[in-house]
């Protein structure tokens, strides 16, 4: 199973170096110019093929703006992206403008590692060589995998360069499955094991108080700079702890499915943001699912479960909350988010009895793919609730 990573370098920049820095942003800038001209031809002509783009412009570009020949032709390939996401998008505004600086860069035509410290960049003068701000702690983790397509960025008056990564995982041989469940304050999974998260009801604290200075400074928050700078401040500040509780659940979550030997079974939500903005959720619940980045804590699961070699399935959520998994019957609500089946008595915890509808799903899925060792895609279930398995461990 073939996993990415980005790794992220930042660029040392020594005072005798300002001449090779100089010529790096000078590059950057002339390319940047060339993806604008592609993008511009690609919208004008509605030509998207790289072919007929490629002979009618690289030629164009070498001369004109003297760029070499990679550099000619990943600026064709980046406008071509850029203008067919354009055109492809019904709801389109204006044309792509593109602000930011950066630059596309293909390993060993466009830039090559000649040390974990050093890499080597295709310019318009030419091969230039720069120093990287290497940490072993995180970068070592990454030592050996294949560099890919690679991205210098210029932002914040700094030089990034964002390599991708890729390594060969052996994919395991799951013993069992693993439901989890996603929810606002803890991971449950369906072996009974649960993940505290406070993450977000932290990051709704610091929305409320961004708010509250918004209120305070109704028409002149915009206008004061310390004002402007505390909400700001406080936006990163629940960003970071968002992503931050995301990556270590994820972890967490990862290493005890590979430690269980089980395959990890999700729930598919897509569609719940777009429902909470059409107002179809509860009008007390529409600010906190704003800032519940499931999303974000189901990629990080799902990529640290691939590093791991562990398969990863979605499944419809629909019903694991309020079908009973030992007689398909409705359940009822016993307060203190306790469930009960009047059929069978069955009764347990909310999100374990979820996660475990999600365990016995994902067991159907499982047997409708088609091979264990190719790599594993979010596959979505559609099973009937009818049709769920009574699981042996679960006792009336």
């Amino acid at each position: 199973m073939r996993v990415q990573a980005t790794l992220s370098f930042a660029m040392k920049v020594a005072p005798e170096g300002a001449t090779r820095v100089s010529i790096l942003l000078k590059t950057m800038r002339v390319w940047r110019e060339a993806v604008r001209h592609v993008v511009d031809y690609v919208i004008r002509t509605r030509q998207t093929g790289l072919a007929k783009v490629h002979h009618a412009l690289y030629r164009l570009l070498r001369e004109r703006y003297g760029l070499p020949a990679r550099l000619a032709t990943d600026a064709i390939r980046q406008g071509i992206w850029i203008a067919k996401g354009w055109l492809k998008n019904p709801k389109r505004g204006r044309r792509p403008v593109i602000r930011s600086l950066w630059m596309v860069l293909t390993p060993k035509n466009s830039y090559t590692f000649k040390a974990h410290d050093e890499v080597s960049i295709l310019t318009l003068d030419g091969r230039r060589t720069y120093k990287l701000c290497y940490v072993e702690r995180w970068h070592g983790q990454y030592r050996g995998w294949k560099p890919k397509e690679a991205r210098l960025v210029f932002k914040d008056r700094r030089l990034w360069l964002k390599v991708v990564v890729e390594h060969e995982v052996p994919l395991i041989e799951p013993e069992g499955i693993l439901g989890v469940d996603v929810n606002y304050t803890n991971i449950t999974m369906s072996d009974g094991t649960r993940l505290e998260l406070n993450a977000f009801k932290r990051a709704h604290g610091l929305k409320i108080e961004a708010e509250r200075i918004q209120k305070k400074h109704r028409k002149s928050w915009r206008y004061i700079r310390a004002v402007r700078s505390r909400i700001k401040a406080l936006g990163a500040r629940a960003r970071n702890i968002i992503i931050d509780a995301c990556r270590k659940i994820g972890l967490e979550a990862a290493k005890h499915a590979y430690k269980a030997r089980r395959a990890i079974v999700l729930e598919d939500l897509t569609g719940l943001k777009e429902a909470n903005r059409k107002g179809r959720t509860a009008r007390t619940w529409r600010a906190r699912l704003a800032l519940w980045a499931y999303r974000e804590l189901q990629k990080w699961i799902e990529w640290k479960a691939h590093l791991y070699g562990v398969p990863v399935f979605k499944v419809s959520p629909r019903g694991t909350s309020s079908i009973c998994p030992n007689c398909g019957s409705r359940l009822r609500s016993m307060g203190n988010r306790r469930l009960k089946c009047p059929v069978c008595s069955l009764e347990g915890d909310r999100d374990l009895i979820a996660a475990i509808n999600l365990g016995m799903r994902g067991a159907q899925a499982t047997l409708m793919a088609p091979d264990a060792n190719e790599t594993p895609r979010a596959m979505k279930g559609k099973l009937k609730m009818g049709a769920i398995a009574r699981p042996p461990f679960l006792t009336a």
